[in-house]
């Protein structure tokens, strides 16, 4: 049945990249490993200076559609919104670059999107360990533990449950989250409580994705290094445009 829901359903995986060539190359043959040969992954690359681009042309895969940046960089959340943008599948994965998708990750996705826009997962957390022995990243605890679910929009707006490399969702959900709004502080949330106020969302506690967790991540999982006056200016600047796409919308 979730070959038959594989081959029946468009998948657009949608990736922002920078400077990403240490780990890019095991991340995309995790995702491509499960992914039916009419699938794409649309990578959105930040403007790279290193071998991220290289790397991913070697690959050779069809799947595979890159989109460059010309001229200043937009940063992870706004380089995200132009792969979004391109993607063509109706049923769409966020993924990091630097992360590893375990092999059932893309059919227990499509399962849970049977009956909901949007499905969240849990995560193992890699970190790096350097005993002296047997240096590199091991499992140390899941993403739930340090960052829990739960629904609702007031809920997901003072706290964000929304992690993006555990996120899969409807191509639907793009009506109401596109264009991003201005000065957006994460697209994960504001992905999350578009599904939350205008759809369904479905959670699978069990992890599906290796999480790497290193000094270049973009999302500060256990603690954010922002202050407290910008916390609160990120929120009135979500709540400000909750409130204005639902006009919109």
């Amino acid at each position: 049945m979730q070959n038959d829901m594989k081959s029946s359903l468009s998948i657009s995986v949608c990736m922002a990249t920078y400077n990403g060539a240490e780990f890019i190359v095991e991340q995309l043959k995790s995702i491509l490993a499960q992914l039916p040969e009419s699938s794409e992954v649309v990578i959105a690359d930040d403007g790279s200076t290193d071998a991220t681009l290289n790397l991913i042309h070697s690959l050779g895969d069809a799947r595979i559609r890159v989109i460059a940046t010309e001229g200043t960089r937009l940063g992870p959340i706004y380089n995200l919104e132009r792969a979004l943008a391109s993607a063509t599948g109706e049923v769409i994965f966020l993924s990091d670059q630097d992360d590893v998708w375990l092999p059932e990750k893309v059919d227990r996705c499509l399962a849970a999107l049977q009956q909901s826009t949007l499905v969240l997962h849990d995560a193992y957390l890699l970190r790096w360990v350097n005993n002296g022995l047997d240096d590199g990243f091991v499992r140390r605890g899941k993403l739930g533990a340090v960052r829990p679910y739960a629904k609702g929009i007031i809920r997901n707006w003072l706290v964000n449950g929304y992690t993006g490399c555990c996120m899969a969702f409807r191509r639907k959900l793009l009506d109401k989250a596109l264009p991003f709004p201005k000065d957006l502080p994460m697209h994960d949330q504001w992905l999350g409580l578009m599904a939350e106020k205008f759809h369904s969302v479905a959670y699978i506690p069990e992890p599906l994705v290796e999480y790497r967790q290193h000094s270049s991540n973009a999302t500060h999982i256990e603690k954010s290094p922002a202050g407290i006056l910008q916390k609160i200016k990120w929120r009135l600047d979500l709540a400000k445009a909750i409130i204005t796409n639902s006009i919109r919308k």
